[in-house]
């Protein structure tokens, strides 16, 4: 009853925070140029091991993130990310080139966590949706799958594409009956263990936990202008640990985060021989 009662206002505030999406977007379709780093419709497949290096497929496998969820849950998040894939991701130019080609100078890795899901979750993720954060690039890396798990289906779309609130598909996620039909173009993104699934959360899509039998092991990083994420991070998930709490950086080898072009350094707080990121409590 009480996500009835505070839907309209819900939606009332998406609508005021999607004008300082829209304006921020608008400057960077004029300052950018996705093609070239391949996102020509908005995503981007490619192995693990392209992004990241070769062999780190296989040591994820044999790390301490293949965690399985519990079947009563069927889901497993974590922050807790160690400093090898830390120095992969900041040590990654490809990645970083395309974070910059896509969103601008002012680009940042704005989050990164573990996000393995087993088939049978019941979420709203399932429903057609954008992030309601307008043009911001998900790095899914499936390092390892059991079975037949769930794909990404997205609908292919060419910048610019500037956020809109579509209120029929967010007034049914809230509502808790997430809206599945076929859309026209849509795209299902099936995994096996390696794949890497680059995408602007601006396309609509969705979770596809129905119709698999399986699990896939993934880590998720997001990226985003750190401008815009300052100018609406009060109403939408932006920053490290979704804006809700800083996240350990340890320490790593020959890279310091403070002085890294997709490490906003105005989020580090020093902690022991390694950093906190994020946000404050407001």
């Amino acid at each position: 009853m009480k996500h009835i009662i505070k839907a309209p206002t819900l939606l009332a505030k998406r609508y005021i925070y999607g004008q300082k999406i829209r304006k921020h977007d608008q400057r960077a379709d004029a300052a950018v140029d996705p093609a070239s780093c391949g996102l020509t419709d908005g995503f981007l497949r490619l192995p693990i091991d392209d992004l990241l290096g070769k062999g780190m497929t296989r040591t994820l496998i044999a790390s301490d993130l293949r965690v399985t969820p519990d079947v009563g849950k069927k889901i497993h998040i974590s922050w807790d990310i160690p400093a090898f894939l830390w120095t992969a991701l900041l040590g990654s130019d490809r990645m970083t080139d395309i974070a910059r080609a896509y969103l601008g100078d002012g680009a940042r890795l704005d989050d990164v966590y573990v996000k393995t899901v087993s088939d049978g979750l019941t979420s709203v993720s399932e429903g057609w949706h954008t992030d309601q954060v307008g043009y911001r690039l998900k790095v899914f890396m499936v390092f390892d799958v059991t079975g037949d798990p769930a794909g990404t289906l997205v609908v292919p779309t060419p910048r610019p594409n500037l956020y809109e609130l579509n209120v029929a598909d967010e007034w049914a996620r809230i509502m808790k009956r997430p809206k599945k039909e076929q859309r026209q173009q849509e795209m299902r993104v099936s995994y096996k263990a390696g794949d890497c699934l680059i995408f602007d959360t601006n396309l609509l899509h969705r979770g596809d936990y129905s119709t698999g039998a399986g699990t896939r092991y993934c880590i998720v990083a997001e990226y985003i202008d750190r401008a815009k994420a300052d100018a609406i991070r009060a109403a939408t998930p932006c920053g490290p640990g979704q804006g809700r709490t800083p996240i350990t950086i340890p320490a790593l080898d020959g890279i310091d985060p403070a002085n890294h072009p997709m490490i906003d350094a105005r989020l580090l707080k020093k902690q022991g021989d390694g950093y906190l990121y994020g946000y404050q409590r407001q």
